[in-house]
């Protein structure tokens, strides 16, 4: 049988698909703290005829939870936000954090709909495809996708920054953990950060030094940080404990919203 043709998107659908909640893992956007990556992982979006923009957030329910079980163990970075989020909750209550208390944020409490962060990416779709896939191939017979310069520059200047710089107005989280201090430009470019200053912050728990760039700016602070893998990245246990307390300088107990219900528990029951 005859291969069915694939469609050819056009620019105006795929800049109107981009502009949406598309290629984000998701988790509470009303949280104070948001998490942003360049681009999503390899497992996600890929592109499929009609496009529909993703107009809400996902998160990590439990029917997620319970659909990607055997998959999750091998997610190394997203491992590496929660035990930031663990050592940032840890920090702000004054308590210590171990192995268990971040893997337990990991498997139950990490991009929850009712969470403390949300994850978004300033492009929609994975720099890495699946199988290693080139992207000429990936994308063979998209004119508006190849070369991957043209799909770049139409999130950047399209509609796709624009979108992430307004859902950032519209929730006014209190920090922005950018990923990858790589895509700095692209980063300012997504959240209009163009006027503003850049502070230098020294990260060193240990032997290693992290150069972070933190903005400020109509509510929100950014903290541009290295990547959470490669050599230069925030790959240590000690760094990325270290980023955990660093962030908790802009929390409150009320910013882990489980806390806040474990709390109101307590009460009834006493």
């Amino acid at each position: 049988m005859e291969r069915e043709k694939k469609a050819v998107f056009t620019r105006e659908q795929l800049d109107r698909f981009f502009a949406s909640y598309v290629g984000m893992d998701g988790g509470n956007p009303g949280a104070a703290v948001w998490f942003c990556d360049s681009a999503p992982h390899p497992r996600e979006e890929s592109l499929v005829a009609p496009l529909v923009p993703h107009m809400g957030p996902n998160a990590w329910d439990a029917a997620y939870r319970d659909k990607h079980r055997n998959h999750m163990e091998r997610w190394q970075s997203h491992k590496k936000i929660a035990r930031i989020m663990a050592a940032a909750r840890a920090h702000v209550l004054g308590m210590a954090a171990g192995e268990p208390d971040w893997k337990h944020y990991f498997d139950h409490q990490l991009y929850a709909p009712d969470g403390a962060e949300f994850k978004l990416s300033l492009f929609p779709l994975p720099a890495h495809l699946i199988g290693q896939t080139p992207w000429s191939k990936a994308f063979r017979g998209q004119p508006e996708l190849v070369p991957k310069q043209r799909y770049l520059a139409l999130c950047r200047d399209g509609e796709r920054f624009v979108f992430i710089n307004s859902i950032r107005q519209y929730w006014r989280p209190k920090v922005v953990i950018c990923l990858g201090g790589r895509h700095f430009d692209d980063f300012v470019q997504a959240f209009a950060l163009e006027d503003v200053s850049v502070a230098n912050y020294i990260l060193q728990p240990a032997d290693q030094e992290k150069t972070l760039r933190v903005l400020e700016h109509d509510g929100t602070t950014w903290i541009i940080c290295p990547a959470l893998a490669g050599a230069s990245g925030l790959t240590s246990d000690v760094l990325l404990d270290a980023m955990g307390q660093f962030l908790a300088g802009w929390l409150v107990p009320g910013d882990f919203p489980e806390l806040a219900l474990t709390q109101l528990a307590q009460r009834r029951a006493g």
